[in-house]
C-alpha cells in the first residue's frame, strides 16, 4: 500500500476516532460539536497516520497491515474515551475482542492469551477494589486486559501489559501527589493499559 494511501487512510480513522469520542460516545450526545478537545484531536489526527504508516512498512504480516491499523484505532479511541470520560464502554470492547480472536493468525493461543489475561485482571481487580475500593480498577480495564492480550498475542501479550500497569502505576503516584485525585478516585487505568498495547502492536512480533 502505498505510503500516501496509508497516511490517508488512518487521517480518515482519526476523524472517526474524533468524532466517536465527542459524539457516538459521549455521554452527552446532544452536546456534540458543543464541546472541544482541540489538543486532543490533534494529537490523533497527527498520531494515527504515523501509527498506521509504520504499521503499513513493517511488514511479516501474512494477514496484511489493516488488522492492526484496525486494532490500533480501536486502542486509540478507547484510550481517549478512558482518559475524558472514566469508561471503556462494552459497545466497542467486546466486538473488538471477538474480532481480534477471530483474525488471528493462531486464534486458539489468542483466546487462551485473553482468557489469562482476564483472569489475572480479575484477580487484579478483585484485590484492587479491596484494598483500595472501587477507584483502583474497573471491569472495563479487565475487559481491555483481555483484547490487549488477543490484539498482540503470546509473548508480546505478558510485557505490553505489564508496561501499560507500570505506566497506570507510575500516573496514578504523579495524580496522588500533586494532589489532582485523592483515594478511591476514578483514574484512566484503561488508557495505559491501551498505551501499553498500542506499543505491543508496534514493536511486537
Amino acid at each position: 500500500m502505498p505510503t500516501a494511501l496509508t497516511a490517508l487512510l488512518g487521517l480518515f480513522a482519526a476523524a472517526l476516532v474524533n468524532r466517536a469520542a465527542d459524539c457516538w460516545l459521549s455521554p452527552t450526545p446532544a452536546a456534540c460539536g458543543l464541546t472541544r478537545h482541540p489538543r486532543r484531536q490533534t494529537a490523533v489526527l497527527a498520531a494515527l497516520p504515523l501509527l498506521f504508516v509504520y504499521l503499513a512498512g513493517r511488514g511479516g504480516d501474512p494477514r496484511g497491515p489493516l488488522p492492526a491499523m484496525l486494532f490500533a484505532a480501536v486502542l486509540v479511541l478507547l484510550a481517549v474515551v478512558d482518559w475524558e470520560q472514566r469508561r471503556l464502554p462494552n459497545v466497542i470492547v467486546l466486538p473488538a475482542l471477538v474480532a481480534a480472536v477471530t483474525l488471528s493468525i493462531a486464534p486458539i493461543a489468542a483466546g487462551l492469551a485473553a482468557a489469562l489475561a482476564f483472569v489475572v485482571f480479575l484477580g487484579l481487580y478483585a484485590l484492587g477494589r479491596r484494598l483500595y475500593g472501587p477507584g483502583a480498577l474497573g471491569m472495563g480495564d479487565v475487559k481491555l486486559a483481555a483484547l490487549v492480550a488477543a490484539v498482540v498475542g503470546w509473548p508480546a501479550a505478558g510485557w505490553a501489559l505489564l508496561l501499560g500497569v507500570l505506566l497506570a502505576g507510575g500516573g496514578a503516584a504523579v495524580w496522588l501527589l500533586s494532589g489532582r485525585a485523592g483515594r478511591g478516585a476514578l483514574l484512566p487505568y484503561g488508557a495505559f493499559l491501551a498505551l501499553g498495547g498500542i506499543v505491543g502492536l508496534l514493536f511486537g512480533s
